[in-house]
């Protein structure tokens, strides 16, 4: 047995239909009630007044016309007077066919695949959709979901299985990984039009910028006063003479980083290749040079100290991440920020996407209606026979009396105007 229901109704909008409904009942009563005095004075002075005949007869027929229709309006929410009375208080009589003819409409007709369909169609939800995310308030909304969803999604995984997957990624990616053969693949690529010549470059400017330090001078000059036994050590003068030596050397250095700059063919360079091509073929024919590439590979296999430092490196991602996801003006904040923006504008003005939304939603819709719109048409039946009767008669009446009182209204000034022109042509024709 389905227990009774009593939902409870918005309050706002209940109050507002209530006013309405009351001030038509007012009104349909207020004109019967002005029949019925229109009709006793009429009646009261009508031997002095013949005319006032016509009077009587309107608004009797008047009055007639407003308790008929009364009774009819009445007769649909509860028994007038209270009396039991044959074929009234409809509503609360009839309210499982109701229910099931509600649920039946919602099924064939509200929810028949054609008319859902029709509905997608002129809807057009890929163009809404696109105009959606095209406007800056939305993608500023998909911006941040996308940014918590990231850090979300980052956050949430576990330190120690990020270390262990790390970990035995690289594990297993070094078993396997021909160390020898790729390092001389990406010697070879580089040696390809001399594009090799940069990493020389870049360690030569590397060594001149790391001999400027003060720190890193001052132990040369002292290394090189030691191993001058030769110059005596009073007044410093090892250390003079160690200075003059290393900017001799720094001289030196200077003008031979300016060469290997300026000539493309300088020794260096030729020494340079060289060297580059022996290493890539050590690297491919060389088994000694492979066989300690092979050691160094299971060393770091077996490294404890590996899977700490991806872990450091986990941990470091996970607070830069964060960093550049909280903060807009951060560069990855930027970026997605472009992205959503050229994504949403690509969208927005590609009539064809538009179009294969639509398609898809309206090749996945006819199977979704078909399984559900049963199981929501029993559900609607199921809740109207649930609700309260006093409740579902209050609803029904509140949302459709105000419309029935003005059958009243219009049965009081119709009937009074019938018996008006019944009681003129029995006088006419009499």
């Amino acid at each position: 047995m389905m227990p009774t229901l009593t939902p409870t109704p918005r309050p706002a909008g209940d109050r507002a239909k209530r006013a309405r409904l009351q001030a038509a009942r007012l009104l349909a009563f207020s004109l019967l009630a002005s029949a019925g005095v229109l009709y006793v004075v009429a009646e009261h002075f009508r031997p002095a007044h013949p005319w006032l005949g016509f009077v009587a007869a309107f608004s009797e027929a008047a009055m007639v016309g407003a308790l008929a229709d009364w009774f009819a309006v009445v007769a649909l929410f509860r028994h007038p007077f209270g009396l039991p009375l044959p074929h009234t208080a409809i509503i609360s009589a009839n309210k499982r066919r109701i229910a099931d003819s509600l649920g039946e409409f919602i099924q064939s007709r509200f929810l028949s695949t054609d008319k859902v369909l029709e509905g997608i169609r002129a809807l057009a939800p890929g163009r809404r959709v696109a105009k959606w995310t095209n406007r800056e308030d939305n993608r500023a909304r998909i911006q941040a979901y996308l940014s918590r969803a990231l850090a979300r999604l980052f956050g949430s995984i576990d330190r120690q299985q990020a270390r262990d997957f790390l970990t035995q990624a690289i594990a297993s990616g070094l078993d396997t990984l021909d160390a020898s053969t790729l390092a001389a693949q990406v010697l070879r690529s580089l040696s390809e039009n001399r594009r090799h010549q940069w990493l020389l470059d870049e360690a030569l400017e590397q060594l001149y910028d790391f001999l400027q330090h003060e720190d890193v001078r001052k132990e040369l000059v002292h290394a090189i006063a030691r191993h001058m036994d030769y110059v005596p050590s009073t007044l410093n003068l090892d250390e003079r003479v160690g200075r003059a030596i290393l900017q001799r050397l720094y001289d030196a250095l200077q003008t031979v980083l300016q060469a290997v700059r300026d000539d493309h063919d300088h020794v260096l360079r030729r020494r340079f290749d060289e060297v580059v091509l022996d290493i890539v073929d050590k690297l491919m024919t060389d088994e000694t040079f492979r066989a300690r590439m092979k050691t160094i590979q299971t060393e770091l296999r077996h490294n404890p100290e590996i899977g700490s430092a991806f872990q450091g490196i986990w941990d470091e991602f996970q607070r830069w991440l964060a960093g550049q996801l909280d903060c807009a003006d951060a560069p990855l904040s930027r970026r997605l920020a472009v992205t959503v923006q050229d994504l949403a504008e690509r969208f927005a003005n590609s009539p064809q996407s538009h179009a294969w939304i639509d398609a898809q939603i309206a090749s996945f819709a006819p199977p979704l209606i078909e399984r559900y719109r049963r199981t929501l048409g029993l559900f609607i039946t199921a809740q109207v026979k649930a609700w309260n009767d006093t409740f579902l008669v209050d609803q029904i009446e509140l949302n459709i009396g105000r419309d029935l009182q003005f059958i009243r209204i219009n049965g009081t000034l119709v009937g009074g105007l019938v018996g008006l022109i019944i009681y003129a042509a029995t006088h006419l024709f009499a």
